[in-house]
């Protein structure tokens, strides 16, 4: 690209692509929610290129597939692909009943567990998303190519080998720009990116199904997971909400301290315990720098008392370059939830402790 991009002018041009045309997957969904997850994650300079591995990909796709391919009440394991064959889906599925098998909840705890084994599942991930939704992303459903305006895409096909992508070294790379585009306008286009999938899967499946409902199938997050967590977190707190300080009672929530709907992160840096009224309060909104400060200012050593006797990842590096990216992205003047009722503004270069 000749120029460097506007946000807007990039995210319009995303929804355009994915507004024309009939998807028989929701494998783009993924695929685009994915990158925007890296983008976030990996904050460069506003005119920089990003080397962006498909696997890193991979593993985002499978966190996102992870909660959707339980079993949906009334309906059973949720169709999202039309087209017949072995899907992105059923790989997952087979993921996660490896975790199953052997105590683990999450992704991320299955991938700091068995990392052999989490390989060779994700390289047969990464190649199917070089095959299809990365092939076919930049792509109108005609049989005319599209403009690589994210990344060049013309040595991508539908039947890549392995030994191509180890020629390219199993990348894409952004164009100039792109990546800081993409992530100034991923809160704007995630939901956007959710609520198309939610319509795709009520069309893909014959049963009526309730739209809140299932967005809340979808994309919430494991609350009785990151539970397991509470009593050695609390423990960690002296029995204090983390973000008022007063002693918890009843009702102890696990927060997610940068929100899970807008990176899905449950890495024990990002995770502390609140009352109920804090966490009720900061639901998603980006909170106080300084409570992000303090997360990650917590000693590793503690963190992984915390984290090791479940086999819980600390995921340090996502949770850091996350804040960055979230924090460096977000206008100056961003209501940050600082207590109940509280708010901070966000300051230019508010995001300049945070060291990606």
């Amino acid at each position: 690209m000749s120029t460097i991009p506007e946000p807007l002018e990039v995210g319009a041009r995303v929804a355009e692509l994915l507004a024309t045309g009939r998807r028989v997957s929701t494998y783009k969904l993924a695929a685009l929610s994915a990158l925007l997850q890296h983008c976030l994650e990996h904050p460069t300079a506003p005119d920089a290129p990003l080397r962006v591995p498909i696997g890193d990909l991979a593993d985002r796709v499978v966190d996102l597939y992870w909660p959707q391919v339980r079993t949906f009440s009334g309906v059973g394991v949720l169709r999202q692909n039309e087209q017949s064959g072995r899907s992105l889906p059923d790989a997952v599925r087979e993921l996660r009943a490896d975790a199953d098998a052997a105590g683990l909840t999450t992704p991320a705890q299955l991938r700091a567990a068995d990392p052999d084994r989490w390989a060779r599942h994700r390289r047969a991930v990464a190649q199917t998303l070089a095959q299809q939704p990365l092939f076919a992303l930049q792509r109108t459903g005609t049989s005319a190519p599209g403009t690589p305006f994210l990344y060049d895409d013309t040595w991508l096909h539908k039947k890549i080998t392995v030994a191509e992508l180890d020629a390219h070294g199993w990348a894409v790379e952004l164009h100039p720009g792109v990546a800081t585009a993409l992530a100034r306008v991923a809160g704007l286009l995630q939901p956007v990116l959710q609520q198309w999938w939610v319509a795709d899967v009520q069309r893909m499946n014959a049963a009526e199904l309730d739209a809140p409902d299932l967005h809340g199938f979808l994309f919430g997050a494991a609350r009785t997971a990151v539970a397991r967590l509470a009593p050695a977190l609390t423990d960690l707190q002296a029995g204090r909400c983390f973000y008022c300080g007063g002693p918890l009672r009843a009702g102890t929530h696990v927060d997610h301290v940068l929100p899970w709907s807008r990176v899905a992160i449950d890495g024990v840096v990002n995770l502390v315990v609140a009352d109920a009224r804090c966490n009720l309060a900061k639901s998603a909104t980006l909170p106080a720098v300084e409570h992000v400060t303090r997360a990650l200012a917590r000693d590793d050593t503690d963190l992984r008392a915390v984290a090791e006797p479940l086999r819980w990842p600390l995921e340090r590096e996502r949770v850091t370059g996350a804040a960055a990216g979230l924090y460096g992205t977000s206008p100056a003047g961003t209501p940050l939830w600082r207590a109940p009722g509280v708010f901070d503004l966000l300051h230019p270069g508010g995001a300049a402790r945070f060291v990606a």
